[in-house]
């Protein structure tokens, strides 16, 4: 398990009770757990906080589009992972919103071992794209800088 640092935020959509699950493990891999009970309080604090995890419960999703709620988690934060929380009951209506940009799916009630595999998996996958984002962004502005540095380095040499 990661260090509680507390130096990302996660967001939990929907029933109080999925919020009593899933803090205590969720403030043991250094999230700073903020819950909504509802899908528009949850999108105003997911446009002002842009929470690095946000867990929907399925009866959060189902409110109006679903695919423009995902496209929204989308377009305010890019790299935010989105995970849904559905019953084993539910899982098959769950399993499509994967296709519209959820991460992965938690059954209900809370494995706590698939559960930490689910967050391991999604802590690895993040920070590889926030490293990939930066060597992006390494190789773009190294190679701006190419003709600044052949000129600098044409003065200098004459």
């Amino acid at each position: 398990m990661a260090a509680p640092q507390k130096n990302y935020r996660a967001l939990i959509i929907g029933r109080q009770s999925l919020d009593e699950e899933l803090n205590g493990i969720l403030s043991g891999y250094g999230y700073f757990v903020e819950h909504c009970r509802t899908r528009l309080e949850g999108v105003r604090k997911f446009r002002s906080h842009k929470q690095a995890l946000v867990i929907l419960d399925i009866d959060a999703v189902q409110g109006g589009l679903p695919e423009r709620l995902f496209r929204f988690f989308r377009l305010v934060r890019e790299n935010s992972i989105v995970l849904v929380a559905s019953e084993s009951r539910r899982q098959a209506q769950a399993s499509r919103y994967l296709l519209w940009g959820a991460h992965d799916v938690l059954d209900l009630p809370l494995d706590r071992d698939a559960l930490n595999f689910t967050l391991s998996r999604t802590s690895a996958y993040h920070r590889s794209l926030v490293r990939s984002t930066f060597f992006k962004n390494l190789l773009y502005f190294g190679a701006t800088m190419i003709p600044l540095w052949a000129i600098l380095l044409y003065y200098v040499l004459h």
